[in-house]
């Protein structure tokens, strides 16, 4: 439910393609509930694939989990679709991102989340530096806007090595330019808007930094989300999340968090 000044308490949340609580491309600085647990897929059309751009289709399985108060883990696989030879598929670009909300959201106060990928991959396709804000926004009693503006940064960090050679997690580290690359993943200021109605089903738009995207969602039998996108009005994403409380902590806990 909704409070009377727009501000959602905790709760489940529609996640992106990377499986961090946001819109379809963009992350946003929405607080779970702690203990948290997601898990599903998204397929990602060829054209705006990360690492096979243009060529393949893309498989991203995700899990995340909110660790800590305020602290989110997500650990992502993404997988070329098609033909491809094993050397170049292998067994996926394995991602580990951190999400940590520095800032809750107030009556006239955004929420504020900052991502960060771990730099120790070799073959990390959906890397992550980014700083989010996210306002909510009560339209009606049944109508809530979600807005969030963001920052990515162009360059990232990534180990110089290949797969058959990475024996030391700690070695030849680089920066990258993602605006080099075929597929620049938010490498730039980004913002959307979500309205959600009833809590139950959703329209997204956002700019990712590259593309103006368009995309709903429905929300069945309280956990179990189904979405779909528009990507720049060219092609279809699809993507699922299932999602449930792990634990709950006592209640005079969560008081004393929120008064944070």
């Amino acid at each position: 439910m909704l409070i009377s000044v727009g501000v959602p308490t905790r709760g489940l949340a529609q996640v992106n393609v990377s499986g961090k609580a946001g819109l379809m491309y963009i992350p946003s600085a929405e607080l779970l509930e702690d203990g948290t647990f997601s898990m599903g897929y998204t397929l990602n059309p060829s054209n705006y694939a990360f690492r096979f751009n243009k060529k393949n289709s893309e498989s991203i399985y995700f899990v995340n989990l909110v660790l800590l108060p305020r602290l989110e883990v997500n650990v992502n696989l993404l997988m070329p679709n098609g033909p491809i030879n094993f050397s170049g598929k292998g067994i996926g670009d394995r991602q580990i991102d951190l999400k940590y909300v520095v800032m809750t959201e107030k009556k006239k106060r955004p929420s504020m989340a900052i991502i960060l990928s771990e730099p120790f991959g070799v073959s990390s396709s959906l890397v992550t530096y980014a700083l989010a804000a996210t306002k909510h926004v009560a339209v009606t009693k049944s109508i809530n806007a979600g807005i969030t503006v963001g920052m990515a940064s162009p360059y990232s960090i990534y180990r110089d090595e290949s797969d058959s050679h990475n024996d030391d997690i700690f070695s030849k580290f680089s920066w990258i330019d993602k605006r080099d690359q075929p597929y620049k993943y938010l490498s730039g200021p980004f913002g959307g808007v979500k309205l959600t109605f009833a809590q139950k089903a959703g329209f997204m738009v956002e700019w990712d930094s590259q593309h103006l995207n368009v995309g709903a969602y429905a929300l069945l039998f309280k956990h179990w989300t189904v979405q779909a996108g528009w990507l720049n009005g060219d092609q279809l994403t699809l993507g699922t999340s299932y999602a449930l409380r792990l634990l709950r902590l006592p209640k005079r806990l969560i008081t004393k968090h929120e008064g944070s």
